[in-house]
């Protein structure tokens, strides 16, 4: 992979091997065992660490990311890495077709880029890029009801995401990881909150790590009330049967 040690992701890929590697295998394993493991979408992909770790496990992974930067190297990532089943689309999802200031780092942390201003990098630089409905690309690329997995990552947007694939939440019903930070929780309050944005029952859990013995950190799914208040975190959304 083409990686860069001065940011922070890609550091942990460099010299301990990976980066949230054992919330991938979670995720993966939870799309496994509901036996739906035909497309994933992986909603600001950065530099293709996640995607290519759902190619292993899902049929098809289409891969977007807005910022030109990340997505040079998300596309070189995929070109030499082994998988062959990813497509990349250098796009932003959100609840409207058009054209959004995107806040672009200044330094090396270019996954921290986004469209919410209140999470915007210190000194970033302003650019206008294009932003899609997920419901349209969805269809564009022959989709239909094979949307298995969603991981959005895309620093205070997630909402505005959630709300503009709402068709494809409706008829797929699929797994969802999302990140939640002190910008998205005020956003999702705007949306309806996670069951006004989330159109089927779920079971609604976060990621939380625990200490074993003291020394080794394991990191496990716990279970959520869904009315209980959002914290700074990673949450998944697992549709009930």
């Amino acid at each position: 992979m083409n990686l860069d040690p001065a940011s922070f992701v890609e550091w942990n890929v460099l010299f301990l091997g990976d980066y949230e590697g054992e919330e991938k295998r979670i995720f993966c394993d939870l799309a496994r065992r509901r036996g739906k493991t035909d497309v994933c979408l992986d909603v600001g992909a950065n530099v293709g660490l996640h995607s290519l770790t759902f190619a292993e496990t899902f049929r098809s992974v289409v891969s977007l990311d807005p910022n030109p930067l990340v997505f040079e190297r998300l596309e070189r990532n995929i070109e030499t890495g082994s998988a062959r089943n990813i497509t990349a689309l250098n796009i932003g999802l959100a609840d409207r077709d058009g054209t959004l200031i995107f806040y672009q780092p200044t330094d090396a942390r270019q996954g921290m880029g986004t469209f919410d201003a209140d999470s915007a990098p210190a000194n970033a630089r302003e650019i206008a890029l294009p932003i899609r409905i997920g419901d349209e690309v969805v269809d564009e690329q022959g989709l239909g009801d094979r949307v298995d997995a969603i991981k959005i990552d895309v620093q205070g947007f997630e909402p505005q995401v959630l709300t503009g694939l709402r068709a494809t939440l409706e008829r797929c019903w699929p797994l969802l990881w999302f990140e939640v930070s002190e910008s998205t929780i005020e956003r999702f309050t705007d949306y309806g909150g996670i069951k006004g944005t989330v159109p089927y029952d779920f079971d609604l859990y976060r990621f939380d790590t625990r200490a074993i013995g003291g020394l080794i950190h394991r990191m496990r799914l716990l279970r959520c009330d869904v009315d209980d208040p959002l914290t700074g975190a990673d949450y998944v959304v697992v549709p009930k049967a």
